[in-house]
C-alpha cells in the first residue's frame, strides 16, 4: 500500500521537520570547543568534591554521560533538519513533473 503525497503536503512535512530540528538544535546545540581561560588544579580520581561523598571520578563520568547525551540529541536535530530539506526538495521536483 503506497502512500501518495502531493507537493503541498511534502512541503509542509519538510517545514515542520525543519522547525522541530531547529528547536532541538537551539536547546541541544552541537558541542562547541571549550574556550575556558586559566589553569585548573588537577585532582586525583578518588578526591571527594562535596559533602555527599561524590568523587572526581564520578563527576567526570556524569559529565561524559551528559556530553554524549547532548551530542546524540544535537545529531538527531541535524538529521531531522536534513530530512526536512529532503522533503522540500522532493516537493520541488514534484512541482516540475
Amino acid at each position: 500500500m503506497a502512500v501518495q503525497l502531493d507537493q503541498a503536503t511534502m512541503n509542509i512535512i519538510g517545514l515542520v521537520l525543519n522547525m522541530v530540528g531547529v528547536v532541538i538544535i537551539f536547546f541541544f546545540g552541537p558541542p562547541q570547543p571549550s574556550f575556558k581561560e586559566g589553569i585548573a588544579i588537577g585532582l586525583e580520581d578518588e578526591t571527594p568534591i562535596d559533602s555527599s561523598g561524590k568523587t572526581v571520578a564520578t563527576h567526570n563520568q556524569e559529565i561524559k554521560k551528559k556530553h554524549r547525551y547532548f551530542l546524540s540529541i544535537s545529531k538527531a536535530g541535524l538529521i531531522i533538519i536534513f530530512a526536512g530539506f529532503a522533503f522540500q526538495l522532493c516537493a520541488v521536483f514534484l512541482q516540475n513533473v
